[in-house]
């Protein structure tokens, strides 16, 4: 096809003549071209759709990202208050407090204190 019309062109510059008469395409050549048109398109709607489910994608993930973001934040915030509950529950008067006034409880004087030793023979 190219060939005819690279050879059609150098004849038209030996002669210098040009045949201005409408030239009329084989329907096997229409039908190439068509053909080859019609598979570029094709692949650019492909490809634009592509682009498009593309982004689309990345905006759902970077809403979930935002998401687990924010949870995440919070988790923060609710494990620190949690800290500072547990230090106000496990403070060393809180303890003597609790278990002076539900057990009855109270810290030995010195000559109540005894120490146990295991001494062992071999």
């Amino acid at each position: 096809m190219n060939l005819k019309f690279w050879q059609r062109q150098s004849a038209e510059k030996a002669t210098g003549k040009r045949n201005n008469a409408i030239q009329f395409r084989r329907p096997d050549e229409l039908f190439g071209n068509f053909l080859t048109v019609f598979v570029l398109v094709v692949l650019i709607l492909v490809s634009a759709l592509t682009v498009v489910m593309s982004a689309f994608e990345y905006r759902q993930l970077f809403n979930q990202y935002q998401l687990l973001e924010a949870e995440r934040d919070e988790l923060q915030v609710e494990w620190g208050q949690l800290l500072l509950e547990q230090s106000a529950w496990a403070a060393n008067n809180r303890v003597e407090q609790k278990s002076a006034s539900q057990l009855g409880m109270k810290v030995p004087e010195i000559e109540q204190i005894k120490v146990v030793r295991n001494e062992r023979k071999q």
